[in-house]
């Protein structure tokens, strides 16, 4: 019985350092609409010739490159025109589409613009 208990201990010890070590290796959740407007509203803070309408999120893709979690966001915007951008007047508004890659860190996920967006 006295060799018993000490095993116990230890085994219960170990365990328990296993599912606090497999406890930080988590899959973080997707970066978000409001990240990728960030991502937007930062690549474009010195241009002042568009505005953006609105950016949806129409798709995206998790995966892992060299040991690290990689997300890529897809988008559809929309952006006004706010100077006359050649044939193009103030005010004409466009619609494309285009893809933002994230990058996960230890304090969330890194956008193109080299900002990172906490966790949610």
């Amino acid at each position: 019985m006295k060799r018993i208990l000490p095993s116990i201990v230890l085994s219960m010890s170990f365990g328990m350092v296993c599912l606090e070590l497999a406890g930080c290796k988590h899959t973080p959740p997707p970066p978000t609409e409001q990240d990728a407007i960030g991502v937007w509203k930062n690549t474009h803070k010195n241009l002042h010739t568009q505005e953006l309408v609105r950016l949806t999120k129409t798709n995206g893709q998790m995966e892992e490159v060299n040991g690290v979690k990689v997300y890529t966001l897809y988008y559809q915007a929309q952006v006004k025109d706010i100077v006359k951008l050649g044939n193009r007047g103030p005010g004409t508004v466009e619609t494309y589409t285009s893809n933002y890659p994230f990058q996960w860190t230890e304090k969330g996920w890194m956008g193109p613009d080299n900002q990172v967006y906490p966790e949610q």
